[in-house]
């Protein structure tokens, strides 16, 4: 993604320039504003203004996402030096990349289960209703560098693009960033709440991006158990439901559901070192 197409899409995207199709709930923007050089650009990189994507229902998402699965252009390797990429800056859209190889390569076909207060499947979040979304909008917020980390939806749209998209390579810089970053959690107070932590990163300028971006490069760590928790054991290569993370956030002292940070990173005390096996085994060849 070049400076002068996201220049353009800036413009494109502007929160005064969609219409709201009431319909498919979804927004639709208009390349009207754009000059027609600038179209003319956006078609020649092979950018649609509007991939408006549909899924059916909780069976169709699976379905899509699980269809990557043996794709050779998301293998382990390319999904971490995209995310360590993400990490250091060079390259904002692989902040997302972990958690969606991570759920491409643990979670399997299963049934929509609704259980308690959660109005999604307890397996992996996902809904059970006709969906669609605006792909290329959404594309367009992860090269800004926004986490999206929950759904199963989000996981595909992710993969789905990056198999056609350039391979990034981590510069020196974005492994030393990442390096800081694992040494920050290292070196923490053993009483380190994820909340001062956040505020330490942030104070020292470590990552860009504004709190969510930070918090969403911490979840994904946390959600393959390179950051720990007290009530659950996570893995790279293990799937644990949605519905069992998000109940033992009422065990937590600090959020009990009145916080907008989550499990697995709302879990995290500085008492709590990183997985130093499963850091070595994700991210070995790069530190």
């Amino acid at each position: 993604m070049t400076p002068q197409i996201m220049r353009i899409l800036k413009k494109l995207y502007r929160a005064d320039n969609y219409e709201y199709d009431r319909e498919r709930s979804v927004s639709i923007y208009s390349e009207s504003i754009l000059s027609e050089k600038e179209r003319d650009m956006l078609e020649q990189y092979g950018w649609s203004a509007n991939d408006i994507v549909y899924f059916a229902n909780h069976d169709d998402i699976l379905q899509k996402l699980l269809s990557l699965k043996d794709n050779t252009a998301l293998s382990q390797k390319r999904c971490i030096e995209s995310f360590i990429a993400g990490v250091g800056g060079s390259y904002p859209r692989g902040r997302s990349v972990l958690s969606a190889w991570h759920k491409l390569n643990t979670l399997s076909l299963h049934r929509y289960d609704e259980q308690g207060h959660f109005a999604c499947c307890w397996v992996c979040q996902g809904h059970d209703e006709p969906l669609f979304e605006n792909g290329a909008y959404f594309q367009y917020c992860l090269y800004l560098g926004h986490a999206y980390t929950s759904q199963p939806h989000y996981a595909y749209l992710n993969l789905k693009h990056l198999v056609n998209a350039p391979a990034v390579q981590p510069t020196v810089q974005d492994v030393q960033t990442f390096s800081t970053l694992l040494d920050l959690l290292r070196n923490a107070p053993e009483d380190e709440t994820p909340g001062q932590f956040e505020k330490r990163l942030t104070s020292d300028k470590i990552l860009s991006g504004d709190k969510y971006t930070k918090r969403g490069i911490l979840d994904s760590l946390a959600s393959v158990g390179v950051i720990p928790n007290p009530f659950l054991t996570l893995t790279p290569y293990s799937w644990t439901d949605f519905g069992d993370i998000a109940s033992s956030e009422d065990r937590l002292s600090n959020t009990k559901g009145r916080s907008d940070m989550e499990m697995p990173w709302a879990g995290w005390r500085g008492s709590l070192k990183p997985n130093e096996e499963i850091m070595t085994e994700l991210f070995g060849d790069y530190l």
